[in-house]
């Protein structure tokens, strides 16, 4: 697993972070759940996610990053092909979360469920929880952004 962090460096502090991270994964057949490897990717991204956050003062966004970086991963890993990428980075006060995975086929909101369906959410929660999300127009890159919240008096670092 290959992790590069960059930063943009201000003339005091950094004003923007960026952590990325590729993985390899095995994309499973339909109406197959993931393996126990590829779901612990879920949780890696998670902790790199919640590490990055809170080294940038945004303690207070970590739980909804969390979710949404569960969400993003888990249908990356489903329904796409190839390695998947993720990145979480801020600008300002906004957090912007990133999930690659070479499919085209771009993730949908679907506002019915059948209520003991195991799986179909994850987009309403990105929808629900994030400021704004889309995908790139070729489909194969997931995004979505966060308004960041900070401790009382904290700016980014």
């Amino acid at each position: 697993m290959a992790v590069t962090l960059h930063r943009a460096v201000a003339a005091v502090r950094p004003s923007a972070g960026r952590h990325t991270v590729e993985f390899e994964c095995g994309h499973p057949a339909v109406g197959e759940s993931i393996s126990p490897q590829d779901a612990r990717r879920v949780s890696q991204m998670r902790r790199i996610g919640r590490a990055a956050l809170r080294r940038w003062g945004f303690h207070r966004t970590v739980d909804e990053a969390e979710l949404v970086i569960s969400e993003l991963i888990t249908n990356a890993i489903q329904n796409g092909c190839g390695s998947v990428g993720f990145s979480v980075s801020f600008e300002g006060a906004t957090v912007r979360i990133e999930v690659t995975d070479g499919s085209t086929s771009q993730p949908s909101v679907r506002r019915q469920h059948d209520l003991y369906a195991e799986s179909g959410r994850g987009m309403l929660l990105v929808d629900q929880i994030a400021s704004r999300w889309g995908t790139s127009a070729d489909g194969t890159r997931t995004w979505c952004e966060l308004q960041g919240v900070l401790g009382a008096g904290m700016e980014p670092s």
